[in-house]
């Protein structure tokens, strides 16, 4: 069926007339009949039409048969709006949080659709604004996991727009729908720049040989508590076996000069550009596992190192001044 391209005052009216009926949810989704709607398909109109056709047509001429073939088709019309509908009833829908990623990538939203009936569903269909759908079959009390790839053109921390779920089966003279929102975080990293190395004159230097106990180094310091975001290659995997825990091999060598990433040596470059070359310098640091820190207007993150510490500062840096925060993750560019 095709779609219509409707003003946007009545396209906002609807909007909003479907979220007042179906609050958004951060759990799973069960499409009861409240939540269901139906109504004929192109097709489904045309079938009328001829119906009314055929009726007038066995009215006039007085044909019996002509009158069976009407109530025939129109059974046929009833029965089929019936399977359209229970073909959704009871289908349960939940969303999982999206991975972050960068702005220009794509983005995954996966959704498990599932129920607890011993009938078969049929092309049931998951969209999300004006996306290609994706068809699933479901078996008897069974789950399946839709994907959906979502082109991505602005960095932030977005919501959901509505995410359609429909069917047209068995006949396709019925579209039966449901619309569901969910209240999950989408988060859009800035585009980093490319091929971008560190600068020495972002790294504190640090006068004489001072030593300290770090994962680098020449001479055998000891064992110390794993921390989360640590390479795996400093493991003691000899005290694991032993049943001591992860424990992290430390050594005696000079002090790591650590990274500031400070916004305001990013010169005179436009909002984004910052933004997308910091973005670049926290992912040289953290593959050169360099120690490093974030300096924002009105933000300090201090220096550290790991996956927590780079979604932190890739997040900061993705919602600095956000012109449209707590907006809906919409596919336009503006």
């Amino acid at each position: 069926m095709p779609s219509v391209a409707l003003p946007k005052p009545v396209r906002r009216f609807i909007d909003n007339w479907f979220e007042s009926h179906n609050p958004p949810s951060r759990d799973s989704i069960l499409l009861h009949n409240r939540r269901l709607y139906i109504l004929p398909t192109r097709f489904g109109y045309l079938f009328a039409i001829m119906l009314l056709f055929l009726f007038l047509a066995a009215i006039n001429y007085q044909n019996s048969m002509a009158f069976v073939l009407t109530f025939m088709l129109t059974s046929l019309g009833i029965i089929s709006l019936w399977h359209t509908h229970k073909n959704l009833l009871g289908v349960t829908i939940r969303m999982q949080i999206p991975r972050p990623v960068f702005c220009g990538e794509f983005c995954d939203f996966k959704f498990e659709i599932s129920h607890h009936n011993n009938a078969r569903r049929y092309a049931i269909a998951i969209q999300y604004l004006d996306q290609p759908p994706v068809y699933v079959k479901l078996e008897p009390e069974g789950s399946v996991q839709a994907k959906l790839r979502i082109p991505t053109h602005r960095r932030g921390e977005f919501r959901p727009a509505g995410v359609t779920v429909f069917t047209r089966y068995p006949t396709g003279l019925f579209h039966a729908w449901g619309w569901l929102k969910f209240d999950l975080p989408v988060l859009i990293y800035p585009r980093p720049t490319a091929q971008v190395k560190l600068q020495q004159s972002m790294i504190e230097q640090y006068d004489g040989q001072t030593s300290t106990s770090t994962i680098e180094g020449d001479d055998f310091a000891g064992l110390r508590e794993h921390r989360e975001g640590e390479s795996l290659r400093h493991i003691s995997w000899k005290a694991y076996a032993q049943g001591r825990g992860l424990l992290t091999k430390t050594f005696q060598g000079q002090a790591r000069p650590s990274l500031w990433i400070d916004w305001e040596q990013m010169g005179q470059a436009s909002t984004e550009e910052k933004l997308s070359f910091m973005t670049a310098l926290v992912l040289a640091a953290e593959r050169e596992e360099q120690k490093y820190g974030l300096r924002l207007p009105g933000l300090v993150l201090e220096q550290d190192f790991g996956n927590a510490h780079k979604h932190n500062c890739l997040q900061e840096l993705a919602v600095f001044r956000q012109p449209d925060a707590n907006r809906e993750f919409r596919l336009d560019q503006d």
